[in-house]
């Protein structure tokens, strides 16, 4: 049976609302910044999550069962490295979206946090461990959100999301990055067509610019991500050139994998004990999480 309207008004009306009905189901789930919020605050409640530490265990099961409930495949990559004589047991933790797809993706956070505030103002807290709310848990709750999103919208591309340990141990530049050089060394595809590590996103004062070595590795990439927020008004991401930041991409860089950083490393509390969620911002999150869906909805997302 058809409908039957009165005027050519009502007729309108109602094709309008078909159309808005339509678009409203197709449209994909919204980046949730208050849920991304709570998950960063949540991973600092473990407190700091130092490998060898409980908080750093319990951290990981949670890590998982999270990222089990949107999931189509996840795994724990375990193992272990020495560092100052001292063995630490670390767990990459990976979730698979659309293992068939023909196209592949990664996503990339650390999880961990740094044992020492050596960057702390107050000498005495140079011991002290990090709780790391920008450093790490930022980049980690808007990878957490996003899986919610490509739960409800299951992507064309298979979506890898690497959740990298030990990335911030220390002191030295090589006893760091332990999770993803271990990622790395044993990655057997299958090849990925880009990748984004996400590091710092959250500073309430939100600025990123393009990452050197990123943009001398994968500027296809850069421009990618760029693009994307320019296109959504993400007005964090600004095209001014950036500093060249060691950090876990540039050891997927050298594996093959075209992996970029977005990062703000101008963060007043990096490696601070004032590292904390009151300095991060859920807006922050959005813009980097919408900005990373606009860029993977250009491949079916």
């Amino acid at each position: 049976m058809r409908p039957r309207f009165r005027s050519y008004a009502a007729l309108a009306a109602a094709i309008c609302l078909c159309f808005a009905v339509t678009a409203l189901a197709a449209a994909p789930a919204r980046f949730n910044a208050a849920r991304a919020y709570r998950d960063l605050v949540t991973q600092c409640e473990f407190g700091p999550r130092v490998p060898g530490t409980q908080a750093h265990a319990e951290c990981a099961r949670w890590l998982a069962r999270t990222l089990y409930d949107c999931a189509d495949e996840v795994s724990v990559q375990r193992f272990t490295a020495t560092v100052g004589g001292k063995t630490l047991p670390l767990s990459n933790i990976v979730a698979t979206f659309n293992p068939a797809g023909k196209r592949h993706v990664m996503l990339c956070a650390h999880w961990d946090s740094r044992p020492t505030a050596d960057r702390d103002p107050d000498p005495a807290s140079h011991v002290k461990p990090i709780l790391g709310a920008n450093d790490g848990a930022s980049g980690v709750a808007v990878l957490l959100e996003i899986a919610r999103v490509l739960k409800a919208h299951p992507p064309r591309p298979r979506v890898t999301i690497v959740l990298f340990d030990g990335e911030d141990y220390g002191p030295t530049a090589e006893d760091m990055f332990l999770g993803s050089k271990h990622f790395a060394r044993t990655f057997a595809g299958p090849k990925v067509e880009w990748a984004v590590l996400l590091d710092m996103v959250g500073d309430r004062d939100l600025k990123i610019r393009p990452e050197r070595f990123s943009v001398q590795g994968a500027p296809a990439v850069v421009d990618r991500i760029w693009t994307a927020a320019e296109k959504i008004g993400a007005t964090a991401f600004v095209r001014d050139p950036g500093l060249a930041v060691l950090d876990d991409h540039v050891f997927l860089l050298d594996r093959g994998i075209p992996c970029i950083d977005v990062i703000d490393f101008d963060y007043a509390h990096w490696h601070t004990t004032a590292d904390t969620p009151d300095k991060c911002s859920p807006e922050s999150l959005a813009q980097v999480g919408r900005t990373l869906l606009a860029a993977l909805s250009q491949d079916g997302v």
